[in-house]
Protein backbone atom coordinates (compact mmCIF):
# COMPACT_ATOMS: atom_id res chain seq x y z
CA UNK A 1 0.00 0.00 0.00
CA UNK A 2 1.10 3.42 -0.86
CA UNK A 3 0.52 6.66 0.76
CA UNK A 4 -2.90 8.00 -0.21
CA UNK A 5 -3.66 11.28 -2.52
CA UNK A 6 -6.65 11.26 -4.98
CA UNK A 7 -6.60 7.44 -6.04
CA UNK A 8 -8.89 4.92 -4.84
CA UNK A 9 -7.60 2.14 -2.67
CA UNK A 10 -9.03 -0.33 -1.02
CA UNK A 11 -9.10 0.25 2.78
CA UNK A 12 -8.12 -2.10 5.15
CA UNK A 13 -9.81 -0.93 8.20
CA UNK A 14 -9.27 -1.00 11.75
CA UNK A 15 -10.27 1.66 14.14
CA UNK A 16 -8.20 2.24 17.39
CA UNK A 17 -10.27 2.98 20.82
CA UNK A 18 -9.56 2.49 24.11
CA UNK A 19 -10.73 3.41 27.52
CA UNK A 20 -10.11 6.65 29.06
CA UNK A 21 -8.46 7.37 31.98
CA UNK A 22 -7.75 10.96 33.83
CA UNK A 23 -8.59 13.84 31.14
CA UNK A 24 -7.51 16.64 33.99
CA UNK A 25 -4.97 19.52 33.84
CA UNK A 26 -1.86 17.50 32.74
CA UNK A 27 1.25 19.36 34.95
CA UNK A 28 -1.23 19.84 37.63
CA UNK A 29 -2.03 15.74 38.10
CA UNK A 30 1.87 15.76 37.68
CA UNK A 31 2.64 17.70 40.35
CA UNK A 32 -0.25 16.28 42.53
CA UNK A 33 -0.18 12.82 41.22
CA UNK A 34 -0.64 10.93 44.57
CA UNK A 35 -4.22 12.80 45.71
CA UNK A 36 -6.37 11.44 43.71
CA UNK A 37 -9.45 13.94 44.78
CA UNK A 38 -8.13 15.64 41.48
CA UNK A 39 -8.54 13.25 39.25
CA UNK A 40 -11.48 13.01 36.71
CA UNK A 41 -12.68 9.71 36.64
CA UNK A 42 -13.82 8.74 32.96
CA UNK A 43 -13.12 5.10 33.48
CA UNK A 44 -16.61 3.61 32.39
CA UNK A 45 -15.71 5.02 28.84
CA UNK A 46 -14.27 1.97 28.06
CA UNK A 47 -14.13 -0.28 24.69
CA UNK A 48 -12.90 -3.42 24.02
CA UNK A 49 -9.60 -4.55 22.93
CA UNK A 50 -7.99 -7.41 20.93
CA UNK A 51 -5.23 -9.02 21.55
CA UNK A 52 -3.16 -7.77 18.90
CA UNK A 53 -4.53 -4.06 20.06
CA UNK A 54 -3.16 -4.80 23.42
CA UNK A 55 0.47 -5.94 21.48
CA UNK A 56 0.28 -3.27 19.21
CA UNK A 57 0.09 -0.74 21.90
CA UNK A 58 2.84 -2.38 23.88
CA UNK A 59 5.17 -1.95 20.93
CA UNK A 60 4.23 1.67 20.32
CA UNK A 61 5.36 2.67 23.56
CA UNK A 62 8.72 0.11 23.71
CA UNK A 63 9.84 1.08 20.48
CA UNK A 64 9.25 5.20 21.29
CA UNK A 65 10.94 4.95 24.40
CA UNK A 66 13.55 3.07 22.90
CA UNK A 67 14.58 4.91 20.00
CA UNK A 68 13.85 8.49 21.47
CA UNK A 69 17.03 10.36 23.01
CA UNK A 70 17.63 10.51 26.49
CA UNK A 71 16.35 13.81 26.99
CA UNK A 72 12.60 12.69 25.24
CA UNK A 73 12.00 9.46 27.55
CA UNK A 74 10.02 11.66 30.18
CA UNK A 75 5.89 11.34 30.29
CA UNK A 76 5.52 14.25 28.25
CA UNK A 77 7.64 13.77 25.57
CA UNK A 78 6.48 10.03 24.67
CA UNK A 79 2.94 10.81 25.02
CA UNK A 80 3.00 13.69 22.28
CA UNK A 81 5.39 12.10 20.64
CA UNK A 82 2.64 8.37 20.26
CA UNK A 83 0.23 11.64 19.59
CA UNK A 84 2.43 12.83 16.15
CA UNK A 85 2.57 9.28 14.89
CA UNK A 86 -1.33 8.51 15.15
CA UNK A 87 -1.72 11.92 13.46
CA UNK A 88 1.10 11.49 10.92
CA UNK A 89 -0.67 7.53 9.99
CA UNK A 90 -4.39 9.02 9.85
CA UNK A 91 -2.89 11.90 6.77
CA UNK A 92 -0.74 8.98 5.33
CA UNK A 93 -2.22 5.96 5.46
CA UNK A 94 -5.76 6.71 6.57
CA UNK A 95 -5.55 4.53 9.62
CA UNK A 96 -4.41 4.88 13.09
CA UNK A 97 -1.32 2.85 14.07
CA UNK A 98 -2.52 1.94 17.94
CA UNK A 99 -6.16 1.35 19.53
CA UNK A 100 -6.62 4.72 22.16
CA UNK A 101 -8.78 7.81 22.51
CA UNK A 102 -7.38 10.94 22.35
CA UNK A 103 -7.86 13.38 25.69
CA UNK A 104 -7.52 17.04 25.62
CA UNK A 105 -5.56 18.33 28.45
CA UNK A 106 -4.80 21.64 29.19
CA UNK A 107 -1.55 21.38 27.72
CA UNK A 108 -2.23 19.26 24.70
CA UNK A 109 -3.66 16.04 23.41
CA UNK A 110 -2.85 13.03 25.12
CA UNK A 111 -3.25 8.91 24.31
CA UNK A 112 -5.26 7.79 27.49
CA UNK A 113 -4.85 4.41 27.66
CA UNK A 114 -0.82 5.22 26.36
CA UNK A 115 -0.12 7.68 29.98
CA UNK A 116 -1.95 5.55 32.15
CA UNK A 117 0.39 2.47 31.24
CA UNK A 118 3.35 4.90 31.71
CA UNK A 119 1.50 6.05 35.16
CA UNK A 120 1.13 2.74 36.03
CA UNK A 121 5.04 1.73 35.00
CA UNK A 122 6.26 4.07 37.45
CA UNK A 123 4.08 3.06 40.58
CA UNK A 124 0.78 4.13 40.54
CA UNK A 125 -0.82 0.82 40.91
CA UNK A 126 -4.19 3.15 41.28
CA UNK A 127 -3.95 3.52 37.33
CA UNK A 128 -5.08 -0.47 37.01
CA UNK A 129 -8.81 0.22 37.21
CA UNK A 130 -8.29 2.50 34.14
CA UNK A 131 -6.35 -0.27 32.00
CA UNK A 132 -9.54 -3.16 32.08
CA UNK A 133 -8.71 -4.47 28.64
CA UNK A 134 -7.09 -7.72 28.92
CA UNK A 135 -3.00 -7.64 29.62
CA UNK A 136 -2.71 -3.41 29.44
CA UNK A 137 -1.89 -3.52 32.87
CA UNK A 138 0.87 -6.52 32.32
CA UNK A 139 2.72 -3.73 29.12
CA UNK A 140 3.66 -1.87 32.23
CA UNK A 141 6.04 -4.63 33.18
CA UNK A 142 8.05 -3.86 30.22
CA UNK A 143 8.74 -0.34 30.55
CA UNK A 144 10.86 0.70 33.61
CA UNK A 145 11.34 4.64 35.28
CA UNK A 146 13.67 6.31 37.25
CA UNK A 147 14.83 9.94 37.59
CA UNK A 148 11.85 11.10 35.95
CA UNK A 149 12.67 8.88 32.92
CA UNK A 150 11.74 5.62 30.75
CA UNK A 151 13.24 2.21 29.66
CA UNK A 152 12.49 -0.68 28.32
CA UNK A 153 12.82 -3.98 30.26
CA UNK A 154 12.54 -5.71 26.78
CA UNK A 155 12.69 -4.71 23.25
CA UNK A 156 9.50 -3.78 20.98
CA UNK A 157 7.86 -6.45 19.39
CA UNK A 158 8.01 -5.46 15.60
CA UNK A 159 5.98 -8.11 14.12
CA UNK A 160 3.03 -5.76 15.70
CA UNK A 161 4.38 -2.61 13.45
CA UNK A 162 4.18 -2.50 9.90
CA UNK A 163 6.57 -0.69 7.73
CA UNK A 164 3.92 2.71 8.02
CA UNK A 165 3.86 2.47 11.66
CA UNK A 166 7.56 2.80 11.98
CA UNK A 167 7.77 5.21 9.46
CA UNK A 168 5.59 7.12 11.13
CA UNK A 169 7.06 6.38 14.37
CA UNK A 170 9.97 7.79 13.38
CA UNK A 171 9.09 10.97 11.89
CA UNK A 172 7.18 11.70 15.26
CA UNK A 173 10.53 10.69 17.35
CA UNK A 174 12.53 12.93 15.36
CA UNK A 175 9.78 15.75 15.79
CA UNK A 176 9.88 15.79 19.52
CA UNK A 177 13.45 15.77 19.52
CA UNK A 178 14.13 19.29 18.35
CA UNK A 179 10.84 20.88 19.37
CA UNK A 180 10.49 22.30 23.24
CA UNK A 181 7.87 22.61 25.53
CA UNK A 182 6.16 25.56 24.50
CA UNK A 183 6.86 24.58 20.67
CA UNK A 184 4.67 21.12 21.58
CA UNK A 185 1.82 23.11 23.59
CA UNK A 186 1.76 25.98 20.80
CA UNK A 187 1.86 23.02 18.03
CA UNK A 188 -0.76 20.93 19.65
CA UNK A 189 -3.61 23.79 20.79
CA UNK A 190 -5.67 23.70 16.96
CA UNK A 191 -9.32 23.95 16.42
CA UNK A 192 -10.04 20.45 17.45
CA UNK A 193 -7.95 20.24 21.28
CA UNK A 194 -9.98 23.62 22.01
CA UNK A 195 -13.30 22.32 20.97
CA UNK A 196 -12.96 18.92 22.88
CA UNK A 197 -11.31 20.55 25.78
CA UNK A 198 -13.95 23.40 26.28
CA UNK A 199 -17.13 21.93 24.46
CA UNK A 200 -16.70 18.04 25.28
CA UNK A 201 -17.89 16.55 28.63
CA UNK A 202 -15.16 13.28 28.55
CA UNK A 203 -12.50 15.85 26.76
CA UNK A 204 -12.68 13.15 23.83
CA UNK A 205 -11.00 14.59 20.44
CA UNK A 206 -12.29 13.15 16.91
CA UNK A 207 -9.89 11.27 15.05
CA UNK A 208 -11.31 12.66 11.39
CA UNK A 209 -10.37 16.55 12.69
CA UNK A 210 -6.70 15.29 14.29
CA UNK A 211 -6.00 14.03 10.23
CA UNK A 212 -7.58 17.11 8.79
CA UNK A 213 -5.36 19.78 11.77
CA UNK A 214 -2.96 17.39 10.38
CA UNK A 215 -3.17 18.28 6.79
CA UNK A 216 -5.70 15.57 5.46
CA UNK A 217 -6.96 16.06 2.48
CA UNK A 218 -11.14 15.29 2.62
CA UNK A 219 -10.36 12.12 0.40
CA UNK A 220 -8.09 10.75 2.95
CA UNK A 221 -10.06 11.79 5.42
CA UNK A 222 -12.93 9.97 4.00
CA UNK A 223 -11.42 6.86 4.23
CA UNK A 224 -10.23 6.98 7.39
CA UNK A 225 -13.95 7.52 8.21
CA UNK A 226 -14.93 4.28 6.62
CA UNK A 227 -12.07 2.31 8.15
CA UNK A 228 -13.32 3.42 11.42
CA UNK A 229 -17.12 3.12 11.32
CA UNK A 230 -15.57 -0.52 9.52
CA UNK A 231 -14.37 -1.45 12.96
CA UNK A 232 -17.11 -0.32 15.15
CA UNK A 233 -19.39 -2.26 13.10
CA UNK A 234 -17.59 -5.13 14.18
CA UNK A 235 -18.16 -4.39 17.46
Amino acid sequence: MSRLGNKTVQMPAVEHVGCVGDAVDFFYVEKHRKNRDFYINLQNMQVEMTKDDVQTIKAVLLYIIKNSRDDRRDVYSIVKTAYYAQQLHFVHWALPIFNDRIAALPFGPVPSNLYNILRLSRGEENERRFLRQEGLDAISDAIGFDSESFYVKEEPDLNYLSESNIECLNEAIQKVAFMNFDNIVKDTHGIEWRRAYYESPNKIMDNLNIAREGGAAEDVVEYLQDALEWKRSLS
